[in-house]
């Protein structure tokens, strides 16, 4: 596939393959995915980091992992950012109207709404960067050239903001060159998706999103929504200085309906631009007090999502 979704497994960044249109766009909606664009377009960038995200140009090493692939896919994301209001229309209409040439496969406004992410055909007697300045030289417009790395990810906007998808960015077609075969991917990647469903709660509020799983939800209910409901509850999301200290008392409170095991919470807890170790300390700390089983509050917003 050309498309893949970045989730956690144990700290570790991982992909899975995305197969459909219906899974795609169910990505792009779910969870926090409107809102948070929203607030984004606000001001508030920090969000962005709790945003689904996606890669374009890159297949997952043998054991799902991200980090390191050599594997390219047969398709390139690239970012075209800090373009002005006046120029986004113009950009667009270049866009689209060269998207035969290009091989056009995914055209979405970014988050801030101050540019693109494109997707398009790899040239496979091309390299990466070779690619990009392929379609730049196209197009007649610079191309963030911070974002040349094929392992490169992308904060994916809703289905809203997607201006242009073709459902070969879904297909098995030949990938490029010095790339491994298609379907050739992991067991630990099949195992995924046997388990997950499109429509599952892909857990939007980590800036990575978990793997759609049972591992998402209790008793049916998608963390991300318990989540919400308890900043709701709880004075909102962590403001500057006081992220740590709010992030410790969700994850505590969380522990509870995620039998006290760590690699649960790493999976669905909101990050807010913690790193992993950042994120695994508050997690530590939060598994280390003494049990007290599901607290009146987390009962209540379980009771409330059952009604």
């Amino acid at each position: 596939m050309s498309v893949h979704m970045i989730y956690y497994k144990d700290g570790v960044k991982m992909m899975r393959p995305i197969r459909s249109r219906q899974e795609y766009l169910s990505a792009r909606n779910e969870g926090a995915q409107v809102p948070y664009v929203q607030r984004i377009r606000r001001g508030e960038e920090r969000l962005k980091f709790s945003l689904v995200q996606m890669n374009y140009s890159c297949l997952p090493n043998a054991d799902g992992t991200l980090k390191g692939s050599k594997t390219m896919s047969n398709t390139v994301g690239m970012d075209i950012d800090h373009l002005s209001a006046e120029d986004m229309p113009k950009v667009k209409e270049r866009i689209l109207g060269k998207k035969d040439e290009l091989g056009l496969r995914m055209l979405e406004e970014s988050a801030r709404k101050a540019g693109y992410h494109l997707v398009f055909r790899r040239r496979a007697e091309l390299s990466q960067e070779e690619n990009l300045k392929w379609a730049s030289d196209l197009l007649d417009v610079k191309f963030d050239d911070n974002a040349k790395d094929i392992t490169r990810v992308f904060f994916t906007t809703t289905e809203k903001e997607l201006l242009f998808l073709d459902d070969a960015i879904f297909s098995n077609e030949e990938q490029g060159a010095g790339s491994k075969e298609q379907g050739a991917g992991s067991k630990e990647q099949e195992e995924c998706h046997a388990t997950c469903s499109p429509t599952n709660e892909p857990g939007i509020l980590s800036p990575l999103a978990p793997c759609p799983s049972p591992l998402q939800s209790f008793k049916g209910i998608p963390y991300t929504s318990i989540i919400a409901e308890w900043w709701r509850r709880n004075g909102g999301e962590p403001a500057e200085g006081e992220r740590n200290v709010k992030l410790h008392k969700l994850a505590v409170n969380l522990r509870a309906i995620c039998d006290n095991k760590k690699e649960v919470l790493m999976a669905v807890m909101p990050r807010f631009g913690l790193t992993d170790a950042e994120l695994r300390s508050v997690v530590d700390s939060a598994c280390k007090e003494e049990p007290k089983g599901v607290s009146k509050v987390m009962q209540e917003i379980i009771r409330q999502h059952q009604q």
